[in-house]
């Protein structure tokens, strides 16, 4: 070889130990992690993402190379992006390096008869739907009940006005004849406390006072090298001290099996037998309990993976195996131990190499496959989701694909619309099933489109919507307005008919006894009020709030055309878009104000100072009017709390009035909020998919990113802004007669039983709290 071509593949070889690699790093961890990592020579920089699935879209465009993906979002990407990118090492515990990060098997005694119908009428014990620790998802929890008790069909069980977990659970009391299925059965507190409390057979042999939160059977002595309290163990202790019943199963992890027979009782082996999936048995002998792979398993996980975008993927196989060559952290102060601790994880975490680049779908197929939604049966239909653009329906398609992946019931489908009144429309007449709105169109929905709320969002403190009313410090002098009495023919500015600006001063004007607090077109005695005003949408057929003969169009005198009309300046406009209507919307509304024949404005406070910025506008021209009916002490636009007309969540879901699944789709946002909210601790999500946060860069996608959580509709929210909603929609419904109560689980007839639920789980529990 020349001198010329050794020279050559230097520089190739230099070039690709130079090259610098994009590794996907969580916005949660600090700066200082990503410094560490640029340290001396390093060949990685953070690429910072919201969530593990904005890593998974940035690896398949190339704006990253490598990210860790956990067993379930592995799965998940088989799913959605089977071969977009390639997995090069899988990432094992070092307490447990078997070829899978779990099996989970079904033990039965050795006499068991007739496959898994002769479970029929037989004792289940079950490790538990509380144990985070197991990382095992609702789909793997709940997979022998589906496959022996068809919980997934329930053909003969009348699902309206049920939750999903109520006919399963319906369906698996049924089946068996006594259980300890251990833990939560629903993410909503009282559907779980009445589901305890309907089927108590399903907990009876948990042991005495075990309130169903876990075993209190007595565990024996205790075995050195064996946890009692681990609840896998405690579900085979359930099954042997029923072995003498007409049939028993525990359905646990084959590690935990080959502990409890090899170690703790393994005279005991010779009585038991696993019940394989096609319904045969395979006796525990000494052979079967000393292999690391159960010879048949109901579920076998793959293990979690590291993820390399398809360029890069070989050559930063070679990297690792060059940065870490035991597959384990070196722990030597360098950026490659940094890189371990920031992609891997801790001291247990140990990486295994992949002998070449393998797609995401070879790499699982071979382990576990899940059939897509559409293809799987389920007692309930999909929930259809309305979104408003492609970039929402994008996200609506993740968190529907990461739902199904965990086996979270109902399952969701995705429908796009145009717009939210699209929505609400198609909510209505049932070709979409619900939506998350904002609060500025509640009333609307609930008064022209007949819907109802599901949940509303939770805001932090400074998020939450603040509406108050502003006047021109120039009328407060000419034309002495200190009173809301004194705005009587004057002109206003409100965002939008029909919105929380609009309602909120209709209840102030009621209060104030300045509005009829018995007539109920709201267009009307507003309009009769003031002298003229900018309500945009007024006189539009979506925006209805009444049958009303009222002409509206007093409402939208005041707005003005973005484009002025030549030759008639004082052409109005009653659009409701920022492109045809100067004064829609809150900046529109500010604008409005600053027009010399307006007086006051109703708004939203977010933002007000950019807008006002935006507009050049001087905040001390304005003096806010508060709903005690007091003028402020001073001008400009910082006011307390008590000054405001409305202090109140700034979205809902909402879906019909009169859905069937109303109830089912309640729990669906518990289980949703519990599995991709930011309750879930993100290092320990199944799916580090966030429900409330923007997606690959995008903001304020199905859910605004001020969200922090669900509540329940109902004035006997703990979260003040959810009570405040609510209350203001009661004011305003109570005088249409149309204050129908919410379905919701806060208000239907078994939270009405609530205290006997309480009394009865107390009894069970012996006033243990659980």
């Amino acid at each position: 070889m020349g001198f010329k071509e050794v020279f050559l593949i230097a520089c190739v070889v230099g070039a690709v130990s130079a090259q610098t690699y994009r590794v996907c790093v969580s916005s949660a961890q600090n700066s200082p992690t990503c410094s560490s990592l640029s340290r001396d020579d390093s060949q990685v920089v953070c690429s910072t993402v919201e969530s593990r699935i904005d890593c998974a879209l940035r690896l398949a465009t190339g704006q990253a190379d490598i990210g860790y993906f956990s067993e379930e979002e592995t799965l998940l990407l088989a799913q959605t992006q089977p071969n977009d990118n390639l997995v090069i090492a899988s990432v094992r515990d070092v307490t447990k390096l078997d070829p899978n990060a779990f099996e989970t098997v079904s033990v039965v005694p050795s006499n068991h008869t007739n496959g898994l119908e002769g479970l029929r009428g037989g004792v289940y014990c079950h490790p538990g739907f509380d144990r985070a620790d197991q990382r095992w998802s609702p789909r793997v929890l709940r997979n022998l009940e589906e496959l022996a008790a068809r919980t997934d069909r329930c053909p003969n069980v009348n699902i309206n006005g049920k939750t999903a977990e109520e006919v399963e659970v319906e369906t698996l009391n049924g089946f068996f004849s006594a259980a300890c299925r251990p833990g939560i059965w629903s993410n909503n507190a009282t559907v779980d406390a009445l589901l305890k409390s309907r089927y108590p057979s399903l907990c009876e042999r948990c042991g005495p006072n075990s309130g169903c939160s876990g075993y209190t059977i007595n565990m024996g002595t205790q075995i050195a090298g064996v946890n009692n309290n681990n609840r896998h163990i405690q579900a085979l202790e359930c099954l042997r001290t029923n072995v003498n019943a007409s049939s028993a199963v525990a359905y646990v992890a084959w590690q935990h099996v080959r502990e409890y027979f090899t170690i703790r009782n393994p005279q005991d082996a010779p009585n038991f037998s696993l019940l394989c999936p096609n319904g045969t048995l395979v006796p525990l002998t000494n052979d079967v309990l000393n292999n690391g792979v159960s010879p048949c398993a109901f579920i076998r996980q793959p293990w979690g993976t590291l993820v390399a975008s398809t360029g890069n993927a070989q050559t930063l196989l070679n990297s690792l195996r060059t940065w870490w060559p035991s597959g384990s952290n070196p722990n030597d102060n360098t950026w490659q131990s940094t890189l371990f601790s920031v992609l891997v994880g801790g001291a247990n975490a140990r990486v295994v190499y992949q002998d070449a680049p393998i797609s995401v779908l070879n790499y699982t197929s071979p382990i576990r496959t899940i059939s897509p939604a559409e293809a799987t049966t389920s007692c309930l239909p999909a929930r259809r989701w309305c979104t408003v653009s492609t970039l929402e329906q994008n996200k609506c398609n993740w968190i529907r694909a990461a739902a199904h992946t965990l086996g979270i019931q109902p399952t969701i489908s995705c429908l796009q619309r145009n717009t939210v009144l699209d929505c609400l429309s198609d909510t209505k007449d049932d070709q979409t099933d619900f939506i998350s709105i904002p609060s500025n169109y509640g009333y609307l929905a609930r008064q022209h489109f007949q819907l109802t709320p599901v949940k509303l969002v939770q805001n932090a403190q400074a998020d939450a919507s603040r509406i108050a009313a502003f006047v021109k410090e120039s009328a407060v002098q000419t034309s002495n307005i200190t009173r809301f009495e004194n705005l009587r023919d004057k002109i206003a500015c409100f965002p939008e008919y029909g919105g929380l600006a609009y309602v909120s001063f209709v209840r102030a004007g009621q209060e104030r006894g300045i509005l009829s607090s018995t007539d109920c077109d709201y267009a009307q005695i507003v309009g009769e009020f003031f002298g003229g005003a900018c309500a945009p949408g007024a006189i539009d057929a979506s925006h209805a709030l009444s049958d009303s003969n009222f002409n509206a169009s007093v409402l939208c005198s005041a707005c003005r055309p973005t484009v002025p009309i030549v030759g008639n300046e004082n052409a109005s406009t009653c659009t409701y878009d920022y492109n045809t209507n100067l004064y829609f919307g809150n900046n529109g509304t500010l604008a409005c104000l600053s027009n010399p024949s307006s007086d006051v404005a109703f708004l939203n406070t977010r933002n007000i100072s950019a807008h006002l910025s935006a507009l050049n506008l001087n905040a001390s021209n304005f003096r806010a009017l508060c709903r005690n009916n007091s003028l402020a002490a001073n001008t400009g636009i910082n006011i307390d709390d008590g000054c405001l007309l409305a202090y109140v969540v700034d979205a809902e879901v909402v879906t019909r009035r009169n859905d069937p699944l109303y109830h089912a789709l309640n729990t669906l946002f518990d289980s949703l909020d519990f599995y991709f909210g930011y309750t879930a601790a993100t290092g320990n999500q199944l799916i580090n998919l966030e429900i409330f946060s923007p997606l690959n860069g995008a903001k304020d996608l199905l859910f605004k990113d001020s969200t922090i959580g669900l509540t329940e509709p109902t004035t006997a929210s703990t979260h003040e802004p959810a009570r405040n909603y609510m209350e203001l929609i009661r004011h305003l419904q109570a005088c249409t007669g149309t204050n129908p109560p919410v379905p919701g689980f806060a208000n239907r007839n078994v939270f009405s039983h609530s205290i006997v639920i309480l009394i009865i789980m107390a009894f069970m529990t012996k006033f243990v709290v659980y």
